[in-house]
């Protein structure tokens, strides 16, 4: 048996397409509609339901649409007019309430008007076994199997409610609905055809079971032992699997005692994914739907790159018959995936490490027209005050008509019923944004957490953060202009600007870095937070015309894009001293400070021809830009200017950090006559606790008593003595005292974690991990100060690049300490 694959196609509530169902679930996109189905005792039943399809009754015009969406999506691939004359198997549920046979048997007519059909999720091994008796019969060279169920319907929810599952055993996903489609072939109708393969299928078996949704015999798993032995074994070791292994007690047993018995078919580190688990239970669909799930989740690149040689679907009906296929797919080629009324779209590869941009099909950006300004809330009562008055005069004095008399027999209530209020119906592009809306609030999240978040956490969130973009690239033909519409919802958020901009970036085409210069232009011109978050995410991107973009936005009359480009230009080593030196004497702070930044970043000898700039910007710039060139001279060995009355009176609380960088015991009446004229900050705490001054001791356990800094206190606290109070007493005065009493630390010492303090105590907390990376960039700026290392350390990019970054500089430090 050797089928070869040539079109794949998955409807459900995960997408409305193969490629969906590889990203979507992956980013956990989108969350489910509420369902609107409702219980006997009034409470929500779950079932997850297509929103663009109405949910009612799970009847044959339901299932149908489902199905037509899968074959359109898998018939894609062949040329035009090549579809009609190909037999279609389709596999559907057994006969329940709101589904007889005869309207089963409608279905199959409508999908073909010969279509042979097959009953139950392992309905597709069966249906695959026919088909390779007859394409090798020479009946036909091609044949499409469809699968097709739900349970988004009164009826099937509640024959399904009618076999309660024991509360001792695992728990089912909830009732979901979907259809799969398979276009197989000969290899040679498909040579004839010019249609690249998706991948094989080299054998497909299927049995009866013992046990069954039915009955409570005990799991023996002979049946799925003997189909999986009986597969060839030619392909070598089983490197992936795609099934029912988290569906219910009898599925996971079978599959748990089939593969203790059958250890040596399968890799020890074998991939598995479980479809239903992410999107549902699919009944009769699930067999079909699971082998087009694997073969898409192989094709682009969603599994490790051995899961292509050799992998088995599988799955097993309400009435325990027991199925299973053997197959093989590509995971990259110049094959194209199909993707419905789409077309063909190209293979999607996820991200790893980096942010690309990808080429998808979809729809061009194009800037919308600027809109009139709308009459402000004094225009508009001019305008309504008559008419507004009239009316609720009017309507004061109305009486409501009196209600219906209730029942006086009251019916027993249904076992399911559908509360109409609480449907959801949106389009299938409302589908797509939602899903782009969903997802760009978890990169915004996730962006957040890569800088405040421990850098041991950093690898997982940058891998969730990465999926969440591909997901967004996936999102259907307007899902650029989704994005670029989300990012101007939210100017307001710098996290959001940066979600957008990374996103933007990760779209191919000139359109995506228009879009991106446009969103730059519409940020609030005092908005500085906005451009380092977008310039950090563009740096994370590489992608052609990245170079261009920083050029026109550095060149910009809006100082925020303005900003953004010099930043951006800087951090990818390609701004000119000149351009440098310009932006130093920029009327805006936001360009100087991303000037002054870009400075640092400059070899010593260069940097030194701006040094006398940088001195004369802390004494006559405003108090941001003069903290940033006060900051880059003191790392530079200006020590003095930590004593500076007048650059701390112009700096205010942030002065704070010249003395953790650089101070000494003895300059702590300063720094305490500093914190006595300002507000305590969380910047502050940190920066005292890193300066290290036992006499600090008394300012710090006093904003234990402000809720909104007793946590920071603590953590500063901590930083400086160690954690020598327990947690559940941590913001508790007295135990913080007495705990430091019983140290008996020396007030002509620093003090780092209960420690004195020292260069390798401050590599170590570096290295740690426990740090977030602002924890981290702040012990970086004290070691390259006390150690005269001039040279900046770049910890922003991604973990592999900021971790390699960060242990040489430590390796540097730890030799000089």
């Amino acid at each position: 048996m050797k089928l070869t694959v040539l079109g794949l196609g998955l409807v459900s509530p995960a997408g409305a397409s193969a490629r969906d169902h590889v990203f979507f679930p992956r980013a956990g996109a989108p969350p489910p509609p509420p369902s609107p189905f409702i219980g006997p005792d009034g409470r929500r039943i779950d079932a997850r339901y297509c929103p663009w399809i109405r949910p009612s009754q799970a009847d044959a015009g339901r299932l149908l649409a489902l199905a037509r969406g899968a074959v359109a999506e898998a018939l894609a691939a062949l040329p035009g007019g090549d579809a009609a004359g190909i037999p279609r198997f389709v596999v559907t549920p057994a006969p329940r309430p709101g589904l007889p046979e005869g309207a089963l048997s409608e279905l199959a007519r409508a999908l073909g008007p010969a279509a042979q059909r097959f009953t139950g999720a392992a309905g597709a091994f069966a249906a695959l076994a026919r088909i390779a008796e007859l394409l090798a019969g020479g009946a036909g060279g091609a044949a499409l199997l469809v699968g097709v169920d739900s349970f988004a319907g009164v009826d099937a929810l509640a024959e399904r409610r009618r076999r309660p599952e024991s509360p001792w055993l695992l728990a089912p996903p909830p009732p979901s609905e979907g259809a799969g489609a398979l276009l197989v072939a000969s290899a040679e109708q498909a040579s004839r055809w010019g249609v690249a393969a998706v991948g094989e299928i080299v054998a497909s078996r299927h049995a009866p079971g013992r046990a069954t949704d039915e009955d409570d015999e005990p799991v023996d798993a002979a049946a799925m032992t003997a189909l999986l032995r009986g597969l060839p074994a030619a392909a070598g070791s089983i490197q992936a699997v795609f099934g029912q292994g988290r569906v219910g007690a009898l599925r996971c047993r079978e599959w748990q005692f089939t593969t203790a018995r059958c250890a040596e078919r399968l890799s020890p580190t074998y991939f598995d994914r479980c479809l239903e688990a992410e999107i549902g239970e699919l009944g009769a669909a699930a067999g079909v739907m699971g082998l087009a799930c694997a073969f898409a989740t192989v094709r682009h690149g969603a599994a490790p790159a051995e899961a292509g040689r050799s992998f088995v679907a599988w799955a097993i009906s309400r009435d325990g018959t027991r199925g299973i296929a053997l197959g093989a797919a590509a995971r990259t080629g110049a094959g194209k995936v199909a993707a419905g009324a789409e077309g063909a779209l190209p293979v999607m590869i996820p991200l790893s490490g980096a942010v690309i941009a990808r080429g998808v099909e979809r729809e061009a950006f194009v800037p919308p027209p600027v809109e009139a300004e709308e009459p402000g809330d004094e225009a508009w009562i001019e305008e309504g005050a008559g008419g507004v008055g009239a009316a609720t005069s009017g309507a004061a004095n109305d009486v409501a008509p009196a209600l219906p008399a209730l029942p006086r027999d009251s019916a027993p209530a249904p076992a399911v019923r559908l509360d109409a209020g609480r449907v959801l119906e949106v389009t299938r592009a409302g589908f797509y944004a939602s899903v782009v809306d969903h997802c760009a609030e978890l990169v915004a999240a996730l962006a957040r957490d890569r800088v405040e978040g421990r850098r041991s956490w950093l690898p997982e969130t940058e891998a969730r953060m990465l999926r969440q973009i591909d997901a967004i690239v996936a999102a259907g033909p307007r899902a650029l202009i989704e994005v670029a519409a989300f990012w101007e919802r939210w100017m307001d958020d710098p996290w959001k600007s940066f979600a957008g901009a990374i996103s933007l970036a990760a779209f191919a085409g000139d359109d995506a870095l228009a879009a991106i210069h446009r969103a730059a232009h519409l940020l609030p011109q005092d908005a500085e937070d906005h451009a380092i978050a977008v310039a950090e995410a563009l740096a994370l991107v590489e992608r052609p015309g990245l170079a261009g973009l920083a050029r026109a936005l550095a060149a910009s009359a809006h100082p925020i894009a303005r900003a953004v480009g010099v930043s951006l230009r800087s951090m990818r080593g390609e701004l000119p001293v000149e351009a440098l030196g310009a932006a130093l004497a920029d009327e805006h702070d936001a360009v100087v400070r991303a000037g002054i930044w870009g400075c640092e970043r400059l070899p010593p000898a260069q940097r030194a021809r701006f040094v006398e700039r940088l001195r004369g910007l802390c004494g006559g710039a405003s108090p941001d830009v003069a903290w940033s060139a006060a900051r880059v001279l003191v790392i530079g060995g200006e020590v003095e200017l930590v004593r500076d009355e007048r650059l701390s009176a112009r700096v205010g609380l942030r002065a704070a950090e010249l003395f953790a960088l650089a101070g000494e015991p003895g300059d702590w009446p300063r720094l305490e006559a500093l914190l006595g004229r300002h507000r305590p900050t969380r910047a502050a705490l940190s920066a005292v606790a890193r300066f290290g001054c036992p006499a600090s001791t008394g300012w710090m356990i006093q904003q234990l008593d402000d809720e909104a800094l007793a946590d920071d206190a603590a953590e500063a606290l901590r930083t400086l003595f160690g954690p020598v109070v327990e947690e559940a007493r941590e913001l508790e005065a007295g135990a913080w005292r007495e705990a430091i009493a019983a140290q008996r630390l020396d007030p002509k010492r620093r003090y780092r974690g209960g420690r004195e303090f020292s260069i390798a105590g401050a590599v170590e907390e570096c290295a740690s991990g426990r740090l977030s990376r602002l924890a981290v960039e702040a012990r970086v700026d004290e070691l390259r100060a006390r150690l005269r290392l001039p040279d900046a350390v770049d910890v922003s990019g991604f973990w592999a690049r900021a971790e390699a970054n960060l242990v040489a500089f430590l390796k540097v430090a730890r030799s000089r300490g």
